[in-house]
């Protein structure tokens, strides 16, 4: 059923899919999580902002679609391959984002499985093997039968659904928060707080981390002030994979 790609109509879009197909998991001893993550993958998401996790001893997760590599967008110039080496000897964690960042409302299913193919055949020929094991939707559109097909391909698929993931999960529709200069800092900082209260798994993510930053970035500021305010939590800072590893998938 396509609903259209109107705000709203991506908005029930999501929200339908949220209902089907879950990949429900949870924790057998409940603790709080925080995961740092970089969608589109410019190449101030690294110079930036993982200057900043290193500076803490953390490492994070960075969606990339290797179609757009050395290209500029709207988040500033993205990665190249310098990038990439940079972030996989770094140990932080390359996850999926499609190849060339199509909105599964755009194409079909079966065109939006097979670009998240290309995109896993090149992270292996690029990067010796390196498998892309977790997914997030490119601008966060989410359809039904794309969920359902994906949550078959990789161990978790992350929404921009807002929220604090607390067992049992979907780990095939994961809530995450935006950190953009545009919507301050105040929010994410209160959820930080929130997810130690509720033992959850807080997914916090941008694009670009500049002094000038896109509607959908931040600035350096901004997300070091974020950072520290999670390490201060005492929640325990992972890589989305990492932390998935610990929500055991129910039969």
């Amino acid at each position: 059923m396509n609903l259209g790609t109107s705000a709203p109509a991506l908005r029930m879009q999501r929200m339908l899919a949220a209902r089907v197909s879950q990949k429900v998991a949870s924790r057998v001893r409940p603790a709080p999580m925080i995961s740092f993550t970089f969608d589109d993958f410019p190449k101030s998401a690294v110079a930036a902002g993982g200057r900043i996790l290193r500076e803490f001893g953390l490492r994070g997760t960075y969606y990339a679609a290797l179609g757009l590599m050395s290209k500029t967008t709207p988040v500033g110039r993205i990665f190249d391959r310098s990038d990439l080496d940079e972030v996989a000897a770094s140990g932080h964690e390359l996850a999926c984002h499609t190849f060339d960042h199509p909105r599964c409302c755009d194409v079909t299913t079966a065109e939006f499985v097979m670009n998240c193919e290309s995109n896993r055949t090149k992270a292996l020929e690029m990067l010796d093997g390196y498998v892309l094991r977790n997914f997030s939707f490119p601008e966060g559109v989410v359809t039904s039968a794309a969920k359902a097909a994906l949550m078959m391909c990789y161990d978790t698929c992350r929404t921009i659904e807002p929220g604090i993931n607390v067992g049992p999960i979907d780990k095939a529709f994961l809530l995450a928060n935006p950190v953009y200069s545009s919507g301050g800092i105040a929010r994410p900082m209160k959820l930080v707080e929130q997810s130690v209260r509720e033992n959850g798994w807080l997914i916090l993510y941008t694009h670009d981390v500049s002094e000038s930053p896109s509607p959908y970035g931040c600035t350096p500021d901004e997300f070091h002030h974020i950072v520290k305010c999670a390490v201060d939590s005492g929640a325990e800072i992972l890589p989305v994979a990492e932390a998935a590893a610990q929500f055991e998938t129910q039969v």
